[in-house]
């Protein structure tokens, strides 16, 4: 993973959202899952993204 300046946010969000990016682009759905048990269990938090495809915070 390269470095990234990332202004504000944590090393232990940026791992987060990395791991469930490629959870998703390899399995979809349930890769993204599977990332949130996995970076969870490692005790990093999880990524939650709701339904609404409108929604401010998601886009």
């Amino acid at each position: 993973m390269p470095r990234r300046k990332n202004s504000g946010v944590s090393t232990a969000e940026t791992a987060t959202r990395a791991i469930h990016a490629v959870g998703q682009k390899v399995a979809g759905e349930r890769g993204g899952k599977a990332a949130n048990r996995v970076t969870s269990a490692l005790g990093l938090g999880q990524i939650e993204v709701c339904g609404k495809p409108d929604c401010p915070n998601c886009n």
